[in-house]
């Protein structure tokens, strides 16, 4: 009887040891999420470049790669959507060189997307282009988001 006692204190006392640091954690909440939505259209700043508004949040992270791609159509083609797409892609303006702040606060950036980097090609037309949004830190990924947008 004693041991079912000693047990049952010692059960009591852990979950009493642990309730403050649960308390805390509720207070706080979960870390918040890794995101990025592009917001509004995409728009073309003449034959080369264009921009586009993206809200993101992100908890690390040093580079962003931004890239935009189009089928000759400017319609939702599947095979941009694929793995080096970028050889089907009609028109593919990107860029490595746009800043961000990664401090797990949400952030709403327009970003620049153009033909400076090698590989880029074509001119985007009005309709949609496949967005990938992609911030790494070193060698890792720590977030990577793609989705259609339309181009105005």
């Amino acid at each position: 009887m004693n041991q079912l006692r000693t047990v049952a204190a010692l059960a009591i006392a852990g979950a009493l040891a642990t309730t403050p640091a649960l308390a805390q954690e509720q207070q706080q909440g979960p870390p918040p999420a890794t995101t990025a939505k592009a917001i509004g259209k995409v728009k073309r700043q003449g034959k080369k470049t264009a921009t586009l508004r993206v809200r993101y949040t992100c908890e690390s992270g040093t580079t962003l790669w931004i890239s935009l791609k189009q089928s000759k159509k400017a319609d939702k083609a599947k095979a941009l959507t694929k793995e080096g797409s970028s050889k089907v892609a009609a028109a593919w303006l990107q860029s490595h060189r746009n800043p961000i702040t990664c401090d797990g606060q949400e952030h709403s950036t327009v970003f620049t997307v153009d033909k400076v980097e090698p590989g880029s090609k074509g001119t985007l037309k009005k309709g949609k282009a496949w967005l990938q949004f992609c911030i790494t830190e070193g060698d890792a990924l720590t977030l990577s988001k793609s989705a259609w947008v339309n181009v105005k």
